[in-house]
C-alpha cells in the first residue's frame, strides 16, 4: 500500500527540528532485528528475542528527544479541554485512531480468536499468536521460517487497515501481505500485494512487502502527531501516534500554559490555517499533490491523492486561493456522508440559472458527475476530487 515519493515531515516535527539539532547529534548504529531483512534467516530464534537481547541501554539522545516531546507537545486531552466541540468531532474522525499498537487493536484480538489465515494466492497459511504485549504471526507452511511481530497497526479502518513490522533500531520493516478490508469486513490480501506473489523462501518476504528507511518513515510519518529524527530507533516510546491537534497546529504546551493563566491569545498559532492555501499545504503532506505522487501511477491510483485532483479543478485554480479541503470537509471530523450538504456546498457557487449553473443536471446530483466514486482495489473506491466535466 506504501508507494511514497517524499517523506512527508510532520510540521510539528519541521517546528522543533532546530530545537531537536541541539539535542541530538551523532547517530544511531543500530541493526537488531530480523536477520532476514537484508538476507536469509539465520536462526529460529524469533526477531523479538533477538532485539530485546541486543537492545543497548538508553541513549542520551532518547532521553533529550523524549524532554523534547514532553516540553514542547501538550496532547490532546489538554486541548480538549478549551477546545471541546473540535476534541469531540477529532475522536470521531479517522485522524484520531490511524496509528495503534498492533498487539492493543481490537482487530488483533478478532484475529486471534479465528488463529490462521490461509493466503489466497501463495501457497501459504499464517497463524497469529499473541497476548497483550506482543502480536505474533509465524508461516506454518514453512516451520524452519522464524515468527515475526507485529509492530503497528496503521489505518483507520475507514476503507483498510494494514499492519507493520518495524525493527527499532535499523529502522527497516516488512507491510504484512494480510490486511483488515472494509467492503469485506475481515482479512484479505493487503492492496498491491499480487505483484509479490514470488518470493525467496525463508526470507521476511515470505510475510509481506520489506520496507526500507524511507518508507518506513513516510508510513509512520503519515500516521502519527510526531516520529523521532532520523538518527533514534523508531520506538514506540518515541512515536506520538496517530493524527492529533498538535500534528496540525504544531506544538502547543506553551499556548495550554498560557491559557491556563488566561492569556492564550499570547501564544499565537503556529500555522496560519486561517489561510485556505496554508491549511490545504498541510493535508497535501500525507494526501498528496502533484508534488508526490509517482510520475507513472495511473488513474485508479491517483484518485487516492484528493488535493492531486482538487488542485487541477476549475472550482480551485479559478477561486482565488479561497478554495481548500475545508471548504467541503470539515477537519476535525470524520468524513460527512451527507450528499445533500455537499451539493449544497457546490451549490454556494453554482446557484440555479447562473452562468455557472450546470447546463445538463441543474438540480441532480452534482457529486455523481462531477466527482465519481472509482474503484481502486479489493472493493474499495475513492471520490475522484478532480472536479471536472464528465468524459
Amino acid at each position: 500500500m506504501i508507494n511514497p515519493v517524499r517523506i512527508a515531515i510532520p510540521i510539528a516535527v519541521v517546528i522543533l527540528l532546530a530545537a531537536a539539532m541541539i539535542y541530538l547529534t551523532g547517530g544511531w548504529d543500530g541493526t537488531g532485528g530480523w536477520s532476514g531483512v537484508e538476507g536469509e534467516a539465520s536462526t529460529g530464534e524469533e526477531p523479538s528475542a533477538r532485539r530485546r537481547a541486543s537492545a543497548p541501554p538508553q541513549d542520551p539522545q532518547v532521553a533529550a528527544w523524549k524532554s523534547l516531546v514532553a516540553k514542547n507537545f501538550a496532547g490532546d486531552a489538554a486541548c480538549a479541554s478549551c477546545h471541546a466541540e473540535q476534541a469531540e468531532a477529532h475522536r470521531r474522525s479517522g485522524h484520531s485512531h490511524t496509528l495503534v499498537p498492533m498487539h492493543q487493536s481490537q482487530w488483533a484480538k478478532a484475529l486471534l480468536e479465528s488463529a490462521v489465515y490461509k493466503d489466497p494466492r501463495r501457497k501459504q497459511t499464517f497463524q497469529f499468536q499473541g497476548d497483550d504485549k506482543q502480536f505474533v504471526v509465524r508461516d506454518i507452511s514453512q516451520p524452519a521460517t522464524p515468527a515475526m511481530p507485529v509492530t503497528w497497526l496503521l489505518g483507520s479502518g475507514a476503507h483498510a487497515q494494514t499492519p507493520i513490522w518495524v525493527d527499532e533500531a535499523s529502522q527497516r520493516g516488512v507491510e504484512m501481505r494480510w490486511s483488515y478490508l472494509a467492503p469485506i469486513e475481515g482479512i484479505g490480501l493487503t492492496p498491491d500485494h499480487d505483484r509479490f506473489d514470488d518470493y525467496p523462501e525463508g526470507s521476511v518476504e515470505c510475510y509481506g512487502r520489506p520496507l526500507d528507511h524511507a518508507d518506513v518513515r513516510a508510513c509512520l510519518g503519515c500516521h502519527a502527531t510526531v516520529t523521532p529524527p532520523p538518527n533514534l530507533p523508531i520506538g514506540e516510546d518515541l512515536i506520538v501516534p496517530n493524527v492529533g491537534c498538535e500534528r496540525c497546529h504544531g506544538p502547543r504546551k506553551q499556548h495550554v500554559v498560557l491559557a491556563e493563566q488566561g492569556l492564550a491569545e499570547q501564544a499565537k498559532p503556529l500555522v496560519p490555517l486561517d489561510d485556505p492555501q496554508a491549511a490545504m499545504e498541510v493535508c497535501v503532506q500525507c494526501h498528496r499533490d502533484a508534488d508526490s505522487v509517482s510520475p507513472t501511477a495511473t488513474a485508479e491510483e491517483l484518485v487516492r491523492f484528493q488535493p492531486y485532483g482538487l488542485k487541477r479543478s476549475r472550482c480551485f485554480t479559478e477561486s482565488d486561493g479561497r478554495m481548500s479541503c475545508s471548504t467541503c470537509h470539515d477537519p476535525h471530523d470524520a468524513v460527512a456522508t451527507d450528499r445533500s450538504a455537499y451539493i449544497a456546498r457546490c451549490q454556494q457557487c453554482h446557484q440555479p440559472n447562473s452562468p455557472g449553473d450546470c447546463p445538463q443536471s441543474p438540480a441532480g446530483d452534482c457529486i455523481e458527475c462531477h466527482m465519481p466514486a472509482v474503484p481502486w482495489t479489493a472493493g474499495i473506491e475513492f471520490h475522484d476530487h478532480w472536479i471536472r466535466s464528465p468524459e
